[in-house]
């Protein structure tokens, strides 16, 4: 028995791949899943959505050339918040790390019963995270969650009934997604108004190609001429 703990202590309590304390600039990913609280996914379902999330984000990172096991990850219980470490190509994130994101839901969907289905809610952010004792704090990380949680991205993620949307900060479209590097076009991202608590400002959002876009005009807090 002592020694099983020390194994899966082992594996929850890893080394983590940054400095003990200080700050760091990173990039930040976080996922929610949608409906997770539905009264149809009981406890066993809750557990079975959950494994597939990690199973689906490690297998993605690993496949973009982000190291699952190089990244700090804090479990959110219906999400998962990653900070990664501050070489890796933030542009990776963007693409093509959302389409093998995207690839894995699909897998998952197409063998799971409807309330083990998994829709889910992606955000991007980048800036100085602190590390401390405890794990990581910063404005980064409370701007990377409001982003998620923004009303306009929520509304528009439901219209399209896909299994992923993508919400990037103003500052990550305006260093790297406006250039248009690689496979990423900025003409696939829409500007919204984020206004959520303390924070207003724009973001930006993506759906799958394929995906019912809506009107702009019938999202709310979208900004008009982007």
């Amino acid at each position: 028995m002592g020694r099983a703990m020390g194994r899966l202590s082992a594996r929850v309590l890893r080394p983590r791949p940054y400095a003990p304390e200080g700050a760091l600039q990173c990039a930040v990913v976080a996922f929610d899943i949608a409906g997770f609280g539905d009264r149809r996914r009981d406890d066993e379902v809750q557990l079975y959505v959950r494994a597939g999330l990690y199973r689906i984000l490690e297998e993605a990172f690993e496949d973009t050339g982000v190291p699952w096991r190089g990244c700090h990850r804090e479990d959110r219980g219906d999400g998962v918040l990653i900070v990664v470490p501050a070489l890796v190509a933030t542009e990776l994130l963007i693409s093509p790390l959302t389409e093998r994101v995207r690839a894995g839901l699909r897998r998952h969907n197409k063998l799971s019963s409807e309330p083990a289905q998994i829709r889910l809610r992606m955000a991007l952010h980048a800036g100085h995270v602190h590390f401390d004792p405890y794990g990581v704090a910063g404005r980064t990380l409370v701007h990377a969650f409001r982003l998620l949680e923004a009303p306009a991205f929520k509304t528009a993620f439901a219209a399209t009934g896909r299994e992923l949307g993508c919400v990037v900060s103003d500052r990550l479209y305006d260093d790297v997604i406006r250039h248009g590097p690689g496979l990423i076009d900025p003409d696939l991202y829409d500007a919204i108004r984020v206004s959520v608590k303390e924070t207003e400002t724009r973001a930006w959002v993506h759906f799958p190609p394929g995906a019912v876009r809506p009107a702009l005009n019938a999202w709310p807090h979208v900004v008009a001429g982007a």
